[in-house]
């Protein structure tokens, strides 16, 4: 088959993991590599991990540079989109690092940056479960809670480019320690990481026999499948964790059908999928009992479709358009 005459990078940057894609002009996956980000080392060794990455993908597609038009990248932030500097990076050592500016000079091409819910919310609009809706709120509960927000068919950046940050918002001012240092948000309740910390003491009171023949009490073993199995396995403690940390998680989706007046909105991330419908159905309640009557009535909820390729063709997208835009102008 004739190699397309114009391809777009798409790269997605974890924690954990990295992803790069090539994409032809139709945002058709051509070739991708994977690693691992290996977070703990110092910035210039995850760059180099970065360029190594770029590089395989690039090699193994075939394309030639001269074909590829530019690089979108999806980021953990909070971060500058104007000049792609990752402000801060609490799992990786890339705090103020440059890289929008390291990756044009290194690869010769456009480099956009864009934070990675922000891509992964704009990758479901363009082609997954959100495609043919302009008003979206996009919820992700993982190691934190994510979000982003896509208002008449655009990204909604704010005036310092890092709006979105729909995890933080203030549910009991009294409540738990959050990752952020503050106290109470939506993500201290409807995260991964506050459904794990009290599953976490029930198996150290012998609550979830599941979970301590599996993980013991050691948090970062207890993952969205052992929770699952938990609750098939009947452990109502369990079931009864998830199910109060699923209504946060509804409040505050009522508080942004309140703020944002979305169309739709869409819950992704491991959790969501390895708990399915119940967990969307009780979030989905509660969202509804606590929004206004008027606005949350025509509100859709919605799984992410897009799984792992979310942040990617979001990347790609946004990537596309922001060139398509300049040569229009």
């Amino acid at each position: 088959m004739a190699a397309p005459d114009k391809v777009y990078l798409s790269f997605d940057l974890g924690g954990t993991k990295m992803y790069c894609a090539v994409l032809d002009n139709d945002h058709k996956i051509i070739t991708t590599d994977r690693r691992k980000t290996q977070g703990h080392l110092k910035g210039e060794d995850i760059y180099a991990r970065i360029i190594d990455c770029i590089e395989t993908a690039v090699s193994n597609s075939g394309v030639k540079q001269k074909q590829i038009a530019g690089l979108g990248m999806a980021a953990p932030g909070p971060l500058d989109p104007a000049t792609g500097v990752i402000l801060d990076s609490p799992n990786m050592g890339l705090d103020h690092f440059p890289l929008g500016d390291r990756l044009r000079k290194d690869l010769g091409i456009p480099v956009l940056i864009e934070n990675d819910v922000n891509a992964g919310i704009f990758g479901e609009y363009v082609h997954g479960c959100a495609a043919g809706y302009r008003y979206v709120i996009g919820l992700f509960p993982g190691t934190g809670l994510g979000g982003g927000i896509v208002i008449d068919g655009r990204i909604y950046r704010g005036a310092t480019g890092n709006a979105g940050e729909l995890g933080h918002m203030t549910i009991n001012p009294d409540g738990p320690l959050c990752g952020c240092g503050k106290y109470g948000c939506l993500e201290a309740y409807a995260s991964r990481s506050a459904i794990v910390k009290d599953i976490a003491a029930l198996a150290a009171a012998g609550k979830s026999p599941t979970v301590l023949a599996k993980a013991g009490t050691d948090m970062k073993k207890i993952k969205s499948n052992l929770i699952k199995a938990a609750m098939d396995a009947g452990e109502e403690p369990v079931r009864q964790i998830v199910e109060r940390s699923a209504r946060f998680l509804g409040i505050g989706m009522a508080n942004c059908v309140n703020i944002f007046s979305p169309e739709l909105i869409v819950l992704g991330g491991g959790l969501v999928e390895k708990l399915g419908k119940e967990y969307i159905d009780t979030a989905e309640a509660a969202m509804r009992e606590y929004a206004m009557a008027f606005t949350v009535k025509d509100v859709k909820v919605k799984a992410a479709t897009l799984g792992d390729d979310a942040a990617i063709m979001g990347a790609a997208a946004l990537i596309r358009g922001h060139l398509d835009q300049k040569k229009g102008n």
